[in-house]
């Protein structure tokens, strides 16, 4: 069932890059009807709370998100709610400390969801939502498909589903048909003329193909979506130092150390992107296709929904799974189903004319 809960007139969280904090952007995200949502990650504590103070002052709605279970930034909005913070995003897991949900007042708790078999977990935090990151997204990521995680949560727990990776146009429309609340964006809108990022960056990704994301990761318990070429050796040698560190009992803590240490801001104009290391999911390859007919931020979102529009409209003007279809016409029967030869039971007639009895055509 979907469900609103985002104050933003869209279903849509965009999330800021990594190491960019950019007001201008969290307005034009807001102002074309997304929730922004200011990606903390490698902050410390007291620059995230700083960056809060100054969004609490702009006239938008925005949301954080929170890469670890940051306590002493949860106390502090605890103990001054932030009226214009509509949602905090907090990571569980299946190992690590017990969630508890803070007291945020009227601000929403969502969790970041990368496994499977979570719902006791979950049930125990009661977050207003959840936000499922499959492994097409960018960062860390699930070894899971979006639509894997997508499919397993709803069909064991009622809370709102927001979907993280491999968002695009078509793959919105499936994944609201099938029940979601809302997506999760970052890179694929990063060629808007709004987006804080280097010139030098939006050549590249509007040239990225559909092998340029790839993951650093230890034996699947810690997985890392990030762009990499053929010959990108910051990402390559990283994939050989994931194998020995996963022989180490703090090696994926060592391995998040070197990453947060080499990840560059994509608004940094010096960097030589391809040999850089950056987070960015497989649906970084969508961003060209968003920015086709528009630059402008809004138009890239209005596009995105008017699309999803018109493929759910599709779904239901020519659905074949349908009495008296197109198909079903042809092989004169009620319905569009053809029960497939099994050897000693398709050439008993009674039950062959059961089948037909039924609308389908035997074999």
């Amino acid at each position: 069932m979907i469900t609103r809960i985002l104050h933003s007139r869209l279903p849509l969280m965009i999330y800021t890059p990594v190491k960019v904090f950019d007001l201008a952007y969290f307005h034009a995200v807001y102002a074309a009807g997304a929730l922004p949502v200011f990606d903390t990650e490698f902050l410390d504590s007291k620059e995230i709370l700083q960056k809060i103070l100054q969004l609490s002052k702009e006239n938008i709605v925005f949301g954080i998100r929170l890469a670890s279970l940051d306590l002493p930034v949860l106390e502090a909005l605890e103990n001054q709610p932030v009226s214009n913070l509509d949602l905090v995003v907090m990571p569980v897991s299946k190992t690590g400390d017990t969630l508890e949900k803070p007291h945020l007042g009227d601000t929403r708790v969502l969790l970041e969801i990368k496994d499977i078999g979570l719902t006791a977990r979950i049930d125990q935090a009661d977050p207003h939502g959840l936000i499922l990151k499959g492994n097409e997204a960018a960062g860390q990521v699930s070894k899971y498909s979006s639509f894997i995680l997508m499919q397993w949560y709803l069909k064991h727990q009622n809370r709102p589903v927001f979907v993280h990776g491999g968002v695009g146009q078509y793959t919105g429309a499936g994944m609201l048909a099938a029940g979601v609340s809302g997506f999760v964006m970052d890179t694929q809108v990063l060629l808007a003329d709004e987006a804080p990022v280097s010139p030098a960056f939006k050549n590249l990704l509007a040239m990225v193909e559909e092998g340029d994301s790839t993951e650093i990761s230890i034996q699947d318990k810690q997985v890392f979506r990030v762009f990499a070429k053929l010959g990108t050796k910051v990402v390559r040698d990283l994939k050989q130092e994931a194998v020995v560190l996963g022989e180490q009992a703090d090696g994926e803590q060592q391995l998040y150390e070197k990453i947060a240490s080499q990840v560059i801001a994509l608004n940094d104009t010096q960097a030589p992107f391809v040999q850089s290391l950056f987070f960015m999911g497989q649906d970084g390859l969508f961003a060209r296709y968003l920015a086709k007919k528009s630059n402008k931020l809004s138009d890239m979102i209005h596009g995105f929904f008017t699309a999803i529009g018109q493929a759910l409209d599709c779904v239901d003007e020519f659905d074949p799974v349908r009495e008296n279809s197109a198909f079903a016409k042809n092989q004169n029967t009620r319905l569009p189903l053809i029960q497939g030869p099994m050897a000693n039971i398709s050439d008993n007639p009674e039950f062959a004319a059961q089948v037909l009895d039924a609308g389908a055509l035997p074999f």
